[in-house]
């Protein structure tokens, strides 16, 4: 009995929808607008290693909820955000 309660307590964890990644479509859009952006700076190559870090980072660092809180408020939360994970772990510049 303990067994299987433990391996439905462990299943709930693994499984728990809190803990899922950000879903692509708003992975996606950041990396495509980052991309955009680079572009408009004619920085091309270097937006493209950037992007890719920063779309990682925030893939390990957000569940879709946290992310869609962050990137979609009006309160420089993401700009907040980006400020303290992005800029030294992708030399990201937020201009």
């Amino acid at each position: 009995m303990k067994k299987l309660l433990a391996i439905i307590v462990l299943s709930l964890l693994i499984n728990n929808p809190l803990n899922a990644e950000v879903n692509k479509k708003n992975l996606n859009e950041f990396y495509n607008g980052c991309l955009d952006n680079a572009k408009r700076k004619n920085q091309f190559e270097a937006g493209v290693k950037i992007c890719t870090c920063a779309a990682k980072i925030i893939n390990a660092k957000l569940n879709n909820d946290e992310f869609e809180k962050i990137f979609n408020s009006d309160d420089n939360l993401a700009e907040k955000w980006m400020r303290k994970h992005l800029l030294s772990n992708c030399n990201y510049n937020i201009n």
